[in-house]
């Protein structure tokens, strides 16, 4: 007999890469930095870091999503979006897409990852890396390593930082990581 396992089928880096976004960062109407975000829900739920959605040095007038399109291609600047929430203390920050800037409807089918359980993974997992780090070009780029190790927080417990040997540059703040 057959059975069914509950585990999910797992996405390749291609899959992945297109639930990764280029979180634009509006002043005035021009491009002041950028950072990386990732979709987690279709409907345009977007995970980033609290200094990307709310930078503690600049008033931003605005965010723009660009979307992952092609692997072998710059993201493509698509939507508005409005920071629901940020904490500077865990360097979080949930943002929705509001609207597209050609107009037309928000789609509510975007591609996205599902959040995971931290709890479950272990030293020496595999992890990947997806985000637009600005170094080498400006197409979203992939890391892999695995998880070397936790750090804890008195606060937020054994597991508050999950360490990695794999490389991260700057512009991947709010990129993906993924098992």
């Amino acid at each position: 007999s057959a059975s069914q396992s509950s585990e999910p089928t797992p996405l390749s880096a291609a899959d992945l890469a297109h639930a990764v976004v280029q979180v634009l960062m509006i002043v005035d109407g021009e491009i002041i930095g950028t950072g990386s975000g990732t979709v987690i829900d279709p409907s345009g739920v977007i995970l980033t870091n609290a200094h990307v959605a709310t930078p503690s040095d600049i008033e931003l007038t605005g965010l723009q999503i660009a979307v992952t399109t092609s692997t072998d291609r710059p993201a493509e600047p698509t939507y508005s979006a409005e920071v629901v929430a940020a904490d500077t203390v865990l360097d979080l920050a949930v943002i929705r897409i509001t609207d597209t800037l050609d107009g037309s409807p928000v789609p509510d089918d975007l591609a996205f990852v599902s959040l995971g359980n931290s709890d479950q993974l272990e030293i020496g997992d595999d992890i990947s890396i997806l985000g637009y780090t600005g170094i080498g070009g400006d197409t979203v780029t992939f890391t892999a390593g695995q998880v070397s190790g936790f750090t804890g927080d008195a606060v937020l417990g054994d597991r508050a930082w999950i360490k990695t040997d794999a490389t991260i540059a700057g512009g991947n703040s709010g990129g993906l990581a993924a098992n």
